[in-house]
């Protein structure tokens, strides 16, 4: 559709004035990765955190403080060592997390280059268990720091499907209904948690699970955080820089 003033320039032949345009929003400041969120106020937000949830993030990062994940951070080539980064990146936060539930099972949807799962693994108790799920093979992963006998004590475990598919979680249930810790770590595209957390519904957990979900300050994440009904804490500042929440599973 024309503007009036396209619409004359056209008829006399003359060039339209150019349309006024806005510049592009940008940060104020400059970082490594810088990317645009928002602020939203909480006295109208109906997901109020469980004293559950306040006393695990209490101790949790109570714990991230005194933890050292040198073999993990070992295994990267070169700066930055996300596993020594602290505020700032979660894997403290997710081991403190760790030692404060002591989880018989983890589950991970996403295993992404390994990080988090070597972590939850490192503190699991006696007899724990991490499983992670991702759309391929860990060995496809060009910055995996995954490696062979990661995976022959038995206490971590890979499998290639895609748990955003409802049709699938039925040939995991007998698994997925044991966890005690889900981390969600998916593609962030405003499309797959959506179906993941609705996917969570229909699993009848043994007893509710905490999930964890990275990245809920990216922009296509932060509606998704924000209908999320259940007793829930942001702990972005004990966690990762791009957003960590905690949300207990109940029903």
């Amino acid at each position: 559709m024309h503007t009036v003033r396209e619409r004359i320039a056209e008829l006399t032949g003359a060039a339209p004035a150019p349309r006024p345009t806005q510049p592009p929003l940008q940060a104020p400041f400059q970082a490594r990765h810088v990317e645009l969120s928002a602020i939203a106020s909480l006295d109208d937000e109906k997901a109020q955190p469980t004293p559950r949830l306040l006393a695990l993030a209490i101790d949790a990062a109570e714990h991230a403080r005194k933890i050292a994940l040198p073999e993990i951070s070992a295994r990267l080539p070169h700066p930055p060592l996300y596993p020594d980064i602290w505020p700032g990146e979660h894997y403290k936060l997710l081991a403190g997390i760790t030692l404060t539930l002591q989880p018989k099972l983890v589950v991970e949807i996403g295993t992404g280059s390994g990080l988090s799962a070597l972590t939850f693994k490192q503190f699991l108790p006696s007899g724990g268990r991490v499983v992670s799920f991702d759309l391929r093979s860990w060995r496809e992963s060009k910055d995996t720091v995954l490696r062979e006998e990661d995976f022959t004590d038995g206490m971590l475990a890979q499998y290639g499907e895609d748990l955003s598919n409802p049709l699938l979680i039925p040939n995991y249930l007998h698994l997925l209904s044991r966890a005690e810790v889900i981390f969600l770590d998916a593609s962030k595209d405003g499309e797959t948690e959506i179906k993941l957390l609705r996917n969570l519904e229909s699993i009848p957990f043994e007893k509710p699970p905490l999930v964890i979900l990275d990245d809920i300050k990216l922009w296509k994440m932060l509606k998704i955080w924000r209908e999320i009904k259940k007793p829930k804490l942001d702990v972005t500042s004990f966690g990762h820089w791009s957003g960590t929440g905690l949300v207990d599973w109940v029903k």
